[in-house]
């Protein structure tokens, strides 16, 4: 081809992709928190925290003297005993004038479920357990 026809293409209409930023660069883009402030912030997190827990504490309390205030009202007792047929321990709370029974922990459905599964452990289970 002669010089003539040959036609240079400027360098300015060449569509460039912008350059991807370096690590150098993303890094001084990141925002910046000096350690000063970083202690401050960490402070002032902790301050709320523990006030946070010093209040849960607090209202604690005064649901466990409440509470206690509540059992103190009602004679109770505890009896503990232990149910042979399913190995298990028996917490009983009783009324002490009356002598009824107020709550059976675990209670006497699951009393009855385990001793009827220890019934089955042949019947279900190869193993003995």
């Amino acid at each position: 081809m002669p010089a003539e026809t040959r036609q240079a293409v400027p360098s300015a209409s060449v569509a460039q992709a912008p350059a991807a930023p370096t690590k150098v660069e993303a890094v001084v883009k990141a925002p910046q928190i000096s350690a000063e402030e970083m202690g401050i912030e960490a402070a002032s997190r902790k301050d709320a925290t523990t006030s946070q827990l010093n209040d849960m504490n607090e209202r604690l309390q005064v649901a466990i003297e409440t509470l206690n205030a509540a059992v103190k009202k009602v004679p109770t007792a505890l009896s503990f005993s232990h149910d042979e047929s399913s190995n298990r321990f028996v917490v009983q709370v009783t009324d002490t004038d009356t002598g009824e029974i107020i709550r059976s922990l675990p209670g006497d459905a699951v009393l009855r479920m385990s001793r009827q599964l220890d019934s089955l452990k042949g019947v279900l289970f190869d193993d003995v357990f």
